[in-house]
């Protein structure tokens, strides 16, 4: 699994501002969009052994959403889960927060997919 098997899955979502890893920042490096947006990014990846080579492949892929009000930000994190459902995650971790750095509120779920 890649960035390019998840992003056609969730493009639409917060009004099209999803990006792998990074936004797009301006010269002060300051974010270039307005929020709400999605960035997603994988954390891990790690392959199963078996005795003809390598098998099953558990990639662990983080959303997080910055919105203006944690509600909107939860709201979207549902709209992320339900919009890669197709691909099957097998685990789930939800947390929220308030980013002092941006000063909007994020909500984050991390998914475990097996490839």
């Amino acid at each position: 699994m890649t960035e390019t098997d998840i992003h056609p899955l969730i493009t639409g979502i917060a009004n099209g501002n999803v990006y792998p890893y990074i936004i797009p920042l301006n010269s002060e490096g300051e974010p270039a969009i307005s929020p709400p947006w999605v960035v997603f990014s994988f954390v891990s990846q790690l392959s199963a052994d078996v005795l003809c080579g390598p098998a099953e492949t558990a990639s662990s892929v983080q959303f997080d959403v910055y919105a203006t009000t944690i509600a909107q930000a939860r709201d979207i994190r549902s709209a992320v889960i339900a919009a890669v459902s197709p691909l099957a995650p097998a685990h789930q971790m939800l947390t929220q927060e308030f980013d002092t750095e941006t000063a909007l509120y994020r909500a984050t779920v991390e998914l475990q997919f097996i490839d």
